[in-house]
């Protein structure tokens, strides 16, 4: 027991603390994403598709509002405060004071504008919850920051599963009494406003030790950093565009269709992101050391491309099937849709690993200019697909768009760290070919959907065990070890 509790509580290596955050990150968000996952298929049911497009819509438009609120400030925050002991405290001051601003002109912005803008009008109350709903969001991830550079990932496991659980109960309540999107964003609001409450209390002790003043050099250093994000960030934003794009151009129904597929991308895009997150501090430490950084990031990439492939090819394959089995009937036309979102997954996941690398190695501005001609491409695209093709065009575009960011992030970084990953994903590569023929046999004959999941996952494992795929070796290494 004694060493259970060591092993989820204290960081002791390297190899540990990379295990130890990433089960803490991975086992909270399933846990908190399947309480989510809970409340979105009672609402996209209760709500219909046009009453949760209407939900989705709003979340997309008011999430414009705060989409400069960062300025890559909490990604400053967790670098610095991980790779110098001794002066960890040095910017927080001026960090908090910048963010905590930015987030009330955000609010102030949103509330004042927000109300006369838009094809679909979402109403004063919808507005001001969902603001509130970013703003809380805001201040929790920025704590969340402090707290990962600590690398005390369980801290985040629980604040996720509470917000996730209240967004549950509360939402399957309100709703249940009165079946509408602003039930659903109450329950939203509600739930983040607790888990930010409880993750700013977890760091009380550190804010203690802060002396809460703004230097003028420290925001110049900050936002030297920081500003290139901005634009990184938009890579993030895409999806967002998209539903936006559709209200305008469509209806709330077909925002409804994509926001139901997007929520399933952005279940399977969970697992990159927490490596990343967990990950993160060590590249931090080691960003001067160029060949044990490229050591570590071919490791992850590796495992990460292990994961993510044959889940977009999965994904692709069965789309179709997936799609009205967890959502129900209403949403069978966006089976399509999600088959070609999950090509997607394609570029979220090595991304998140490459950004990571990037932000440890002070090298975002190099790779602005790849992100915001992505964003450019994706809006074109809209304009040009969503209104012959609608969810499948905006499926498309996003697909595309991103898929061309990580390659040229890809090239950029190779350049730079020199990792060599490709030639050793061929194993991997044959597993997926594989297990893409197993499903497709399997689904020709009319098996249900989720035994052929299961089906294929077995297949694939059993592939990467007979064609002894060291990324197998090293996962098991990294558990025998901790």
């Amino acid at each position: 027991m004694e060493k259970l509790r060591k092993f989820l509580f204290v960081n002791t290596s390297t190899r540990q603390t990379i295990v130890k955050n990433t089960l803490w990150l991975f086992g909270g968000e399933i846990a908190g994403r399947l309480l989510k996952l809970a409340i979105v298929l009672f609402a996209t049911r209760k709500l219909g598709v046009e009453g949760w497009g209407f939900f989705s819509y709003g979340l997309a438009f008011i999430s414009l509002f705060f989409m400069l609120s960062d300025l890559g400030v909490n990604t400053f925050t967790a670098r610095e405060m991980a790779k110098n002991e001794d002066e960890k405290y040095r910017y927080l001051s001026s960090s908090t004071i910048i963010k905590i601003s930015l987030l009330l002109l955000s609010l102030v912005i949103a509330l004042v504008i927000a109300p006369h803008f838009g094809k679909i009008r979402i109403g004063f109350e919808m507005i001001a919850t969902l603001s509130i709903l970013f703003l809380s969001d805001g201040i929790r991830e920025f704590a969340l920051s402090i707290n990962r550079s600590l690398q005390k990932m369980e801290r985040e496991a629980f604040s996720k599963i509470l917000m996730n659980t209240i967004i549950t109960v509360l939402g399957i309540v309100l709703i249940t009494n009165h079946a509408t999107p602003l039930s659903l964003a109450i329950a939203y609001a509600t739930g983040s406003m607790v888990a930010s409450l409880y993750i700013c209390w977890s760091i009380k002790d550190i804010l203690r030790n802060v002396k809460w003043k703004i230097s003028k050099a420290d925001v110049r250093i900050i936002y030297d950093f920081s500003w290139p994000i901005i634009a990184i960030g938009l890579f993030s934003f895409v999806f967002n565009i998209d539903a936006i794009m559709l209200g305008q151009m469509k209806s709330t129904t077909e925002v409804g269709l994509y926001a139901a597929a997007q929520r399933l991308v952005q279940f399977t895009a969970i697992i990159p992101s927490f490596i990343g997150m967990s990950i993160f501090p060590i590249f931090s430490k080691n960003h001067t050391d160029k060949e044990k950084l490229t050591a570590i990031f071919e490791k992850i990439m590796i495992l990460i491309l292990a994961i993510g492939i044959p889940l977009a090819i999965g994904g692709f394959l069965l789309g179709t099937k997936i799609m009205p089995l967890i959502f129900g009937q209403t949403y069978i036309s966006g089976g399509s849709t999600l088959s070609i979102l999950m090509i997607s997954l394609l570029a979220s996941f090595p991304n998140a690993i490459l950004m990571n690398a990037i932000f440890a190695k002070n090298l975002q501005k190099i790779f602005i200019t790849a992100t915001l001609f992505g964003v450019l491409v994706n809006i074109a695209l809209n304009f040009l697909l969503i209104p012959r093709y609608g969810t499948i065009g905006a499926a498309l575009s996003v697909a595309v768009t991103q898929l061309l960011i990580m390659t040229i992030n890809w090239q950029r970084l190779k350049k730079i760290l020199s990792f060599s990953v490709v030639p050793r994903i061929g194993r991997i590569i044959a597993s997926c070919l594989i297990m893409a023929a197993g499903i497709l046999v399997l689904d020709g004959t009319g098996m249900s959907p989720i035994i052929t999941i299961l089906i294929a996952i077995g297949i694939y494992g059993l592939s990467l065990y007979a064609l002894r795929e060291p990324a197998l070796d090293e996962i098991l290494s990294l558990i025998k070890n901790s």
